[in-house]
Protein backbone atom coordinates (compact mmCIF):
# COMPACT_ATOMS: atom_id res chain seq x y z
CA UNK A 1 0.00 0.00 0.00
CA UNK A 2 1.84 3.02 1.29
CA UNK A 3 5.34 1.52 1.11
CA UNK A 4 6.09 0.15 -2.35
CA UNK A 5 7.82 -3.19 -2.73
CA UNK A 6 11.53 -2.61 -3.37
CA UNK A 7 13.01 -3.63 -6.72
CA UNK A 8 14.56 -7.10 -6.24
CA UNK A 9 17.38 -6.24 -8.67
CA UNK A 10 18.57 -3.17 -6.76
CA UNK A 11 17.53 -4.15 -3.21
CA UNK A 12 17.33 -7.91 -2.81
CA UNK A 13 17.42 -7.84 1.01
CA UNK A 14 14.78 -5.08 1.19
CA UNK A 15 12.52 -7.06 -1.13
CA UNK A 16 12.85 -10.15 1.08
CA UNK A 17 12.00 -8.11 4.20
CA UNK A 18 9.03 -6.46 2.44
CA UNK A 19 7.73 -9.86 1.25
CA UNK A 20 8.09 -11.37 4.73
CA UNK A 21 6.29 -8.44 6.39
CA UNK A 22 3.53 -8.57 3.78
CA UNK A 23 3.12 -12.32 4.32
CA UNK A 24 2.97 -11.86 8.12
CA UNK A 25 0.26 -9.22 7.82
CA UNK A 26 -1.82 -11.38 5.47
CA UNK A 27 -1.39 -14.33 7.87
CA UNK A 28 -2.44 -12.16 10.82
CA UNK A 29 -5.57 -11.07 8.95
CA UNK A 30 -6.44 -14.73 8.34
CA UNK A 31 -5.75 -15.68 11.96
CA UNK A 32 -8.00 -12.98 13.41
CA UNK A 33 -10.85 -13.52 10.93
CA UNK A 34 -13.98 -15.65 11.01
CA UNK A 35 -14.11 -18.75 8.78
CA UNK A 36 -16.25 -16.82 6.26
CA UNK A 37 -13.74 -13.97 6.17
CA UNK A 38 -10.88 -16.45 5.80
CA UNK A 39 -12.56 -17.82 2.67
CA UNK A 40 -13.02 -14.25 1.44
CA UNK A 41 -9.34 -13.45 2.05
CA UNK A 42 -7.98 -16.59 0.30
CA UNK A 43 -7.22 -15.00 -3.07
CA UNK A 44 -5.35 -12.04 -1.52
CA UNK A 45 -1.57 -12.15 -1.23
CA UNK A 46 -1.04 -8.39 -0.84
CA UNK A 47 -1.71 -7.05 2.67
CA UNK A 48 -2.92 -3.66 1.47
CA UNK A 49 -5.38 -5.15 -1.02
CA UNK A 50 -6.57 -7.72 1.55
CA UNK A 51 -7.14 -5.03 4.19
CA UNK A 52 -8.90 -2.71 1.74
CA UNK A 53 -11.22 -5.49 0.55
CA UNK A 54 -11.96 -6.65 4.11
CA UNK A 55 -12.70 -3.09 5.23
CA UNK A 56 -15.04 -2.54 2.26
CA UNK A 57 -16.77 -5.85 3.00
CA UNK A 58 -17.46 -4.80 6.60
CA UNK A 59 -18.63 -1.33 5.63
CA UNK A 60 -21.18 -2.91 3.25
CA UNK A 61 -22.53 -5.20 5.96
CA UNK A 62 -23.95 -2.23 7.83
CA UNK A 63 -26.61 -1.88 10.48
CA UNK A 64 -28.62 -5.03 9.71
CA UNK A 65 -25.71 -7.32 10.51
CA UNK A 66 -24.86 -5.18 13.50
CA UNK A 67 -28.41 -5.50 14.79
CA UNK A 68 -28.24 -9.27 14.44
CA UNK A 69 -24.85 -9.41 16.17
CA UNK A 70 -26.00 -7.28 19.10
CA UNK A 71 -29.10 -9.44 19.49
CA UNK A 72 -26.90 -12.52 19.38
CA UNK A 73 -24.65 -11.05 22.09
CA UNK A 74 -27.66 -10.12 24.25
CA UNK A 75 -28.94 -13.69 24.01
CA UNK A 76 -25.76 -15.18 25.51
CA UNK A 77 -25.86 -16.07 29.19
CA UNK A 78 -23.29 -17.50 31.56
CA UNK A 79 -24.19 -20.96 32.81
CA UNK A 80 -22.40 -22.85 35.54
CA UNK A 81 -22.56 -26.00 33.43
CA UNK A 82 -20.51 -24.32 30.64
CA UNK A 83 -16.93 -23.09 30.70
CA UNK A 84 -17.29 -19.46 31.79
CA UNK A 85 -14.15 -18.48 29.88
CA UNK A 86 -15.63 -19.95 26.67
CA UNK A 87 -18.73 -17.81 27.15
CA UNK A 88 -16.55 -14.75 27.73
CA UNK A 89 -14.63 -15.50 24.54
CA UNK A 90 -17.87 -15.93 22.60
CA UNK A 91 -19.13 -12.54 23.83
CA UNK A 92 -15.77 -10.93 23.09
CA UNK A 93 -15.70 -12.27 19.53
CA UNK A 94 -19.20 -10.95 18.81
CA UNK A 95 -18.46 -7.54 20.32
CA UNK A 96 -15.29 -7.32 18.21
CA UNK A 97 -17.39 -7.96 15.08
CA UNK A 98 -19.92 -5.33 16.15
CA UNK A 99 -17.24 -2.67 16.56
CA UNK A 100 -15.49 -3.60 13.32
CA UNK A 101 -18.70 -2.56 11.57
CA UNK A 102 -18.60 0.73 13.52
CA UNK A 103 -20.45 2.39 16.32
CA UNK A 104 -24.21 2.07 15.87
CA UNK A 105 -26.15 5.24 15.17
CA UNK A 106 -28.84 6.20 17.67
CA UNK A 107 -31.71 5.01 15.44
CA UNK A 108 -29.92 1.73 14.75
CA UNK A 109 -29.34 1.12 18.45
CA UNK A 110 -32.97 2.01 19.24
CA UNK A 111 -34.06 -0.47 16.56
CA UNK A 112 -31.87 -3.14 18.18
CA UNK A 113 -33.36 -2.51 21.61
CA UNK A 114 -36.93 -2.49 20.26
CA UNK A 115 -36.37 -5.79 18.44
CA UNK A 116 -34.78 -7.32 21.51
CA UNK A 117 -37.76 -6.24 23.65
CA UNK A 118 -40.11 -8.12 21.28
CA UNK A 119 -38.34 -11.47 21.48
CA UNK A 120 -40.56 -13.10 24.13
CA UNK A 121 -44.14 -11.98 23.47
CA UNK A 122 -44.04 -10.69 19.90
CA UNK A 123 -41.79 -13.01 17.85
CA UNK A 124 -44.08 -12.78 14.80
CA UNK A 125 -43.87 -8.98 14.81
CA UNK A 126 -40.13 -9.17 15.31
CA UNK A 127 -39.79 -11.51 12.33
CA UNK A 128 -41.92 -9.20 10.18
CA UNK A 129 -39.78 -6.21 11.16
CA UNK A 130 -36.55 -8.16 10.60
CA UNK A 131 -37.74 -8.97 7.06
CA UNK A 132 -38.57 -5.31 6.47
CA UNK A 133 -35.15 -4.27 7.77
CA UNK A 134 -33.41 -6.79 5.53
CA UNK A 135 -35.07 -5.34 2.43
CA UNK A 136 -34.75 -1.68 3.41
CA UNK A 137 -32.26 0.57 1.66
CA UNK A 138 -30.64 3.87 2.54
CA UNK A 139 -33.16 5.65 0.31
CA UNK A 140 -36.05 3.70 1.85
CA UNK A 141 -34.88 3.07 5.40
CA UNK A 142 -36.95 1.13 7.92
CA UNK A 143 -36.42 2.44 11.44
CA UNK A 144 -37.94 3.17 14.84
CA UNK A 145 -40.89 5.17 13.49
CA UNK A 146 -41.85 2.26 11.22
CA UNK A 147 -41.50 -0.11 14.16
CA UNK A 148 -43.73 2.09 16.31
CA UNK A 149 -46.35 2.11 13.56
CA UNK A 150 -46.18 -1.68 13.28
CA UNK A 151 -46.52 -2.01 17.05
CA UNK A 152 -49.54 0.33 17.00
CA UNK A 153 -51.19 -1.97 14.45
CA UNK A 154 -50.35 -4.98 16.61
CA UNK A 155 -51.82 -3.29 19.69
CA UNK A 156 -55.13 -2.74 17.88
CA UNK A 157 -55.46 -6.42 16.93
Amino acid sequence: GVIPRPDPVTDFAGTGTWDLNNLCIVAALHTRSSPEEQDFLCPFTNAFLAWTALKARHEKVGPIAQILLIQQALAIHYRRSDRLSATSTQISDIVRCIYVIGLPKEDDFLTIMMLNAMSDDLPHVRNHIADALATSTSSSAYGPSNIRSRLDVEQQL
